[in-house]
């Protein structure tokens, strides 16, 4: 049920390029840059799916693990349908790409391998990466385009799109591009350039945030997770 699990996958994927879509333009106007980037993001993640380029079943798993921590909040709020919907469906976009099966048509696909030809080290190492990539950068999107965003949060947004290009292309800037679009967002969490940025996350045009205030950019930190993927054999190879 390989192509089945697909179709499904990608109708959830472009319901949510849509949704994004139409907040961005239906919403404040503070968040259309945010949700545009949203929109962006996804559409991304779709592309890749349908063209079935060897990255993007890690990136679109990554991208529903980021809609599925909406999960979490309905230990803080209670059941809340819409949370609960967006959380679920982002679950199953991760939950329908999985298994060996689906990676046959991707990263173990024989159009991969002739292109590529990667180590199996190396496959784990980027999917590691690729899906942490995912996960992340919508929260980079909500902090960098923030509302009253300024020169560092857009730094960090260029930090992030030019890694991302990077480490699909499997490029060593792509790695470290990614780790400091992470450490730009991390340290302004944590207030180290005054006042941290405030970002939201609205689920409908007319609803309340479900993200606010500076844990978008502390979030959007998660991006050092993928030079700490590479940590060890990029320190191996320094050291050759």
């Amino acid at each position: 049920m390989v192509g089945l699990r697909r179709a499904l996958a990608l109708l959830i994927l472009g319901f949510y390029v849509t949704q994004f879509a139409m907040t961005a333009w239906l919403g404040p106007d503070e968040i259309f840059a945010a949700y545009v980037g949203l929109a962006i993001c996804y559409g991304v993640a779709f592309v890749g799916l349908a063209a079935e380029w060897f990255w993007a079943r890690w990136f679109a798993m990554g991208v529903g693990n980021f809609g599925s921590l909406m999960l979490l909040v309905l230990f803080k709020i209670g059941f809340e349908p819409i949370v609960a919907f967006v959380g679920f469906t982002h679950l199953a976009v991760t939950v329908l790409l999985a298994g060996e099966g689906m990676a046959a048509r991707y990263e173990h696909s024989e159009a991969t391998a002739e292109r590529w030809n990667f180590q199996e080290d190396s496959l784990a190492l980027l999917r590691r990466a690729v899906r942490s990539a995912g996960s992340t950068i919508p929260f980079l999107i909500l902090y960098a385009l923030a509302p009253r965003g300024d020169a560092m949060n857009l730094l960090a947004l260029a930090f992030g799109a030019t890694g991302l290009y990077g480490l699909l292309r499997a490029r060593t800037y792509g790695v470290l591009a990614l780790g400091a679009a992470g450490a730009i967002a991390l340290a302004d969490g944590l207030g180290a350039f005054g006042a941290p940025t405030v970002g939201y996350l609205l689920l409908s045009p007319t609803g309340l945030p479900t993200i606010y205030g500076p844990v978008a950019g502390l979030l959007a930190g998660g991006l050092l997770l993928v030079p700490l993927a590479f940590a060890r054999p990029m320190i191996r190879f320094l050291r050759s």
